[in-house]
């Protein structure tokens, strides 16, 4: 789950938005608007369309961008500017002249405050889906670490199954696996029962064994509440001395 919820956040969803980020930026977004105002130069410029952005909304009201030329340098330069300062272009219209402050090819309407789309929110869902990826990896991290330093360490019991019952199967790529829960119980050596349950995918053991069987259990010497079968497919292909 960990595995596809990452996966997908990276692979799909991320891409996805980096591409509608960059393909949705126009240039004059890029602009670094504090160096334009620090260093500027005040230019004559003419307006030569007006256009109001329906497709973004806030409060009802949509920016406005306005394009006009100015001459620098004895070239004519044509650029844009977006605005949500309504009230302080309601009287503009094309034809009109206006301050604009220009500089190394960038340049920005004096006196209004630029607006650019937010593109970070595309961000938002791959975070969402990465965040829960990772919450889920550590979740089956936890199991997987205890069951490997029991395999390190633990010590080999007998145990008595109790019973065998299906559990969530675990997805991965390209296949799904049924799992199995067994409970069982074993002696702590001195004549007290002690009860514990692992899960496994081994379909031939869950097929073989019944209540009242045995089977091999690895145990936690300091902590015997800590066990876990002794999965038969590994001990075989490793030639673990059981």
């Amino acid at each position: 789950m960990g595995i596809t919820f990452t996966g997908g956040a990276v692979l799909i969803l991320l891409p996805v938005a980096l591409i509608i980020s960059v393909a949705g930026t126009q240039p004059y977004e890029k602009y670094d608007n504090e160096a334009i105002q620090k260093n500027g130069i005040e230019k004559n410029a003419k307006i030569t369309y007006i256009q109001t952005m329906q497709n973004v909304s806030e409060n009802g009201e949509h920016p406005v961008t306005i394009s006009y030329e100015y001459e620098n340098n004895g070239s004519v330069v044509k650029d844009k500017f977006e605005t949500f300062d309504l009230e302080k272009i309601s009287g503009l219209a094309v034809g009109n002249e206006i301050k604009v402050l220009s500089y190394k090819n960038q340049s920005v309407i004096k006196n209004l405050k630029p607006f650019s789309f937010p593109f970070g929110v595309f961000f938002i869902l791959p975070g969402i889906f990465g965040l829960m990826g990772v919450i889920f990896l550590f979740i089956g991290f936890f199991p997987a670490l205890k069951k490997f330093n029991l395999y390190k360490t633990g010590i080999i019991r007998d145990a008595n199954v109790v019973s065998i019952s299906s559990h969530n199967g675990t997805t991965t790529f390209r296949t799904f696996q049924s799992k199995f829960l067994v409970n069982y119980y074993f002696s702590d050596g001195l004549g007290n029962k002690i009860f514990g349950n692992s899960t496994t995918t081994d379909f031939l053991l869950v097929n073989e064994k019944k209540a009242g069987d045995t089977v091999k259990i690895f145990v936690d010497e300091s902590d015997q509440t800590k066990t876990c079968l002794v999965p038969r497919l590994e001990a075989m292909k490793y030639n673990w001395s059981i």
